[in-house]
């Protein structure tokens, strides 16, 4: 089975468990950070998603560098300690074998829902150029000039442009290399100035943090996890903040609370009114559909918070979030395919200690493994362990070493150079050569 099979069966269940428990952890955090604002539990929602994407592939990073890696002659002393392996090989140092039928299945399914929502992905974004494309310009009265005007002024977007499109049933931006609000035919001429400055200050506030773009970003991230309905949730929850951060913007910059929220009443009846149309991947003034939790958000008065108590949330929050992924990712494990006609390729294996009348393996050859160049001409006093699983078949020959307790890459790539050209007396059972499973100790030190 090849290392790309491997890791993808081994990244999709570990990221079943994973991403549920992150997802968790980051709910947690974005509670006890409310208090901070809208701003505070977007960036912990952004921040879980990055981490729920990343931490299950996280723990093989260090398998790639290990296998890859190619040892060179240093100095020093090393040793090999031999242990009868105990246990199950179907577990082998976070391990596990599972016949091919159950993989092979796993892997379709993910696949096919990797193509089908790369598909609609690809066919969504074709939309947003074509509507995009479709767009016409927009007559704006004097007042409604200046209002556009003092919008781009107050956000820092002057290369923003305003366009007009039936496909539309509400302001939205979009545009992926300048941005563009684009708004429902006949929106300018039905909008009162204050409704008009709501919905503007909006959209402007949503492109000077290049939300489009950023939303294009995390739908192509995430694909790699499209099927966990998890993920859904958190990028909901990302769209829902994000409205809340944009809608801070708006009255901080140009248009007070009380003024903005009874706008955001008038335009949501006007929109809930018009047909709905899909706008794709453009942002809406009311995508979220939260708007009842923005409005009381905004009635919220807000008590300024000392440094102190800031840093005193931020930080054991993030190092809570933080650990939480690191546990996961240690907990991870790599799943190993074995087809029925390979499951058993060296016949029965058998377990010193553990299976009756079976005689340990005897090393009849062995080989010193070199001290990796990284470690060559550095001072002081040095011990360390590498502990390898492998088999050892009928005849005495080693197969399959493999890390089981990791001392770095460089010196894991050389113990399994070294126990790979091992050779052995075989075990003994009822006086016939068995393979077994065996636990190799590689001990480097420099005095």
């Amino acid at each position: 089975m090849s290392s790309l099979r491997v890791f993808m069966a081994s990244y999709v269940v570990n990221a079943i468990w994973e991403v549920a428990l992150i997802a968790a952890a980051g709910w947690m955090v974005s509670r006890l950070l409310k208090r901070l604002g809208p701003q505070a539990e977007h960036v912990t929602r952004v921040s879980t998603l990055a981490l729920a994407i990343l931490m299950p592939g996280l723990p093989f990073f260090r398998w790639l560098m290990a296998f890859l890696h190619a040892p060179d002659k240093g100095i020093g002393n090393s040793s090999i300690t031999l242990v009868a392996a105990q246990g199950d090989a179907a577990h082998v140092g976070g391990i596990y074998v599972l016949p091919a039928i159950l993989i092979l299945p796993l892997l379709l399914l993910y696949a096919g829902s990797l193509f089908y929502f790369a598909v609609r992905l690809v066919w969504s974004l074709q939309g947003t150029a074509r509507l995009l494309q479709q767009a016409s310009p927009i007559s704006l009265s004097p007042e409604q000039e200046e209002i556009w005007r003092d919008c781009k002024r107050s956000f820092s977007v002057e290369a923003a442009r305003i366009l007009s499109s039936s496909r539309v049933s509400g302001p939205v931006t979009l545009g992926f290399r300048e941005p563009v609000l684009l708004v429902p035919v006949g929106f300018a001429e039905g909008c009162t100035p204050q409704d008009f400055l709501a919905a503007l200050a909006h959209e402007c506030a949503h492109i000077r943090r290049r939300d489009f773009q950023k939303n294009i970003f995390y739908e192509v991230a995430s694909l790699l996890l499209v099927f966990h309905p998890v993920l859904w949730m958190l990028k909901s929850h990302i769209a829902q903040t994000r409205e809340m951060v944009c809608d801070g913007m708006a009255t901080e910059r140009l248009i007070d609370s009380r003024s903005y929220t009874q706008s955001l009443l008038r335009l949501a009846t006007r929109i809930a009114m018009a047909s709905r149309v899909s706008t794709l991947h453009a942002i809406g003034i009311f995508d979220a559909n939260i708007l009842e939790k923005r409005v009381m958000m905004m009635n919220i008065k807000k008590q300024p918070l000392s440094s102190v108590l800031k840093y005193g949330l931020i930080l054991p929050s993030t190092l809570f979030l933080l650990s939480i992924a690191a546990g996961g990712a240690a907990m991870a494990v790599v799943i190993e395919p074995q087809s029925p006609s390979q499951a058993q390729p060296y016949g029965q294996i058998y377990h010193v200690g553990k299976d009756k009348d079976v005689s340990a393996p005897v090393v009849i050859f062995s080989k010193d493994p070199e001290f990796p160049k990284s470690a060559r001409g550095k001072k002081g006093k040095f011990n360390g362990t590498c502990v390898v699983r492998l088999i050892v078949d009928s005849t005495g020959t080693v197969h399959d070493v493999r890390v089981r307790d990791s001392l770095s890459p460089d010196f894991d790539a050389s113990a399994i150079e070294a126990v790979q050209q091992y050779r052995f007396k075989p075990a003994m059972r009822s006086g016939e050569p068995v393979a077994v499973d065996l636990i190799i100790a590689v001990n480097f030190a420099r005095f």
